[in-house]
């Protein structure tokens, strides 16, 4: 099965490193459609367990979009999301990332070997009706394929359930990426050392689709420690003071999503 082109995170809570890449998909579901589409990639992510296996890719995740109250000021959008599901393939570098994962030239192939690797798991009349179902799932996809450029630590593994937070973000100047790097990169790392934060990542776009969000240069994938308590911070210095305010001149938010893991194979 071919890749398409895909939507984001170059990343994230895998320890991935810099020479990987990440294609994500963005996908917006005809109405009704939601919990077969979930039985639907639950049974391919038997096939992505066997092709990482087999060497063919380093990891896939599957992220049901959370819209947040009416009116949520953080992040913007996040209460009117473009999007039902994110998905996420990471590749440890080039040729898996151009490859056909192993699964098969054509249809019949990769239906076989679906099939293979759920063998024991589900009934073959449940596959069956959910490949004849395949085309009728998706509304809309965009896709995009990331670079990590940044990174915190990374404090934990990432289960089931668990929320994260993906931005967009349009580079506005040259510094952008040092900004983030050598500053925000700081302060997050302090987070995450007082318990508020789980880990942060920068992505820079390097393809995308032709009907993919243009503005966006970047995106950002951040995780927070639900059950933080509250922290009682210092009140910033005058030079933090202006490197938050230079910093953050040096981008523009376009938009944001709240993800909750529903699968993943790593």
């Amino acid at each position: 099965m071919k890749k398409i082109v895909l939507s984001i995170l170059g990343l994230f809570i895998f320890n991935i490193s810099f020479s990987q890449a990440v294609w994500m998909e963005e996908i917006t579901l005809n109405e009704g459609m939601e919990k077969d589409y979930i039985k639907f990639e639950n049974m391919y992510s038997s096939a992505h367990e066997k092709v990482q296996k087999n060497g063919e890719k380093a990891g896939w995740f599957l992220f049901k979009v959370v819209p947040t109250e009416e009116g949520a000021q953080w992040p913007p959008n996040s209460s009117t999301p473009w999007c039902d599901f994110v998905l996420f393939n990471i590749f440890s570098d080039d040729s898996q990332l151009d490859g056909d994962w192993g699964m098969g030239s054509n249809k019949k192939e990769t239906e076989a070997f679906v099939r293979k690797a759920n063998y024991g798991k589900m009934k073959n009349s449940e596959m069956t009706r959910l490949f004849k179902m395949a085309n009728k799932f998706r509304k809309k996809s965009t896709s995009y394929t990331l670079r990590g450029v940044d990174s915190t630590i990374d404090i934990g593994p990432i289960k089931v359930g668990d929320r994260a937070t993906l931005l967009g973000v349009e580079q506005l100047n040259e510094d952008y990426e040092k900004y983030e790097s050598e500053f925000f990169k700081t302060y997050h790392n302090k987070q995450i050392t007082d318990g508020t934060r789980l880990a942060w990542y920068l992505n820079k776009i390097s393809e995308r689709s032709e009907n993919a969000y243009q503005p966006i240069t970047h995106v950002i994938f951040e995780r927070f420690n639900p059950d933080a308590q509250p922290s009682n911070n210092s009140e910033p210095t005058f030079t933090e003071e202006m490197m938050f305010k230079n910093g953050q001149a040096s981008r523009k938010v376009h938009g944001g999503l709240i993800l909750e893991l529903v699968n993943f194979k790593q």
